[in-house]
């Protein structure tokens, strides 16, 4: 084989290789992004309230006659008021008594807030039911937490998720541990299936939650359900999880 046909056959597969990440990358086009955050209060179990129960003890007598004088005519004696350098008064010297002042505030300065529509709403939108997750130590179960809208006009398309800030390596956080760990937080769509997925903790891309057809319309609920260890502090945790909406 020539040099010059050598070069060529080269350069040949040079463009085909080209154009096959050019196709890998039409397939997996990011049209439309959300972010999902999930607050987790995780609670102690209750404890039970124990009375104290050991015993008062006798309230000692009183003793003293002048005490017991006072209580017997409480005006008994002579009368007596505040003084301070040789000077009495019933009330407060000067001029009467003062009366507190409310210091004048400024007037508010106005502001206006101006709402932008979100240009992605056609395409992806996110409605929280149950923003907040009272979760006990063990396994919760919280039907539809939110719902999921997808649509494109254009071509066919998928959904994916996985949890933000995630990767390969490293030590994640309650409750979408990073990976190899397995997260404590799984999700579900009842429409599909009623198998629980914890969700992905490698990063980009994910996983694929469903796919739709061109201008095809959903709406799904997402069931979660939360594990929480013995070992967890009670408190409040956060999960943000990112959907991803890839058209072909």
């Amino acid at each position: 084989m020539s040099r010059t046909n050598f070069v060529a056959l080269l350069a040949l597969a040079v463009l085909a290789t080209l154009a096959g990440f050019s196709q890998a990358d039409a397939l997996q086009s990011l049209r439309a992004s959300k972010d999902v955050v999930i607050t987790i209060v995780v609670t102690p179990s209750p404890v039970a309230f124990i009375p104290n129960r050991a015993p008062r003890s006798a309230a000692a007598p009183a003793t003293n006659v002048a005490l017991a004088g006072l209580l017997d005519d409480p005006l008994a004696g002579p009368r007596q008021i505040a003084s301070s350098s040789q000077v009495a008064w019933d009330v407060a010297p000067g001029e009467g008594v003062m009366v507190a002042q409310v210091p004048v505030q400024p007037a508010p300065v106005p502001v206006q807030f101006v709402a932008q529509p979100d240009p992605n709403a056609k395409y992806l939108q996110v409605t929280l039911t149950t923003p907040e997750l009272d979760a006990p130590y063990g396994t919760s179960v919280y039907p539809c937490a939110f719902q999921i809208y997808t649509y494109y006009d254009l071509a066919t398309y998928a959904l994916n998720d996985y949890g933000y800030g995630t990767a390969k390596t490293g030590t994640g956080t309650f409750p979408i541990e990073n990976f190899p760990s397995t997260s404590y937080l799984s999700w579900a769509v009842p429409d599909f299936s009623p198998t629980y997925t914890a969700y992905w903790n490698s990063g980009s891309p994910g996983e694929k939650v469903w796919t739709g057809a061109l201008k095809q319309a959903q709406t799904h609920c997402i069931n979660l359900t939360v594990v929480v260890p013995n070992s967890l502090p009670a408190g409040t945790y956060t999960a943000t999880i990112q959907y991803n909406l890839l058209v072909n």
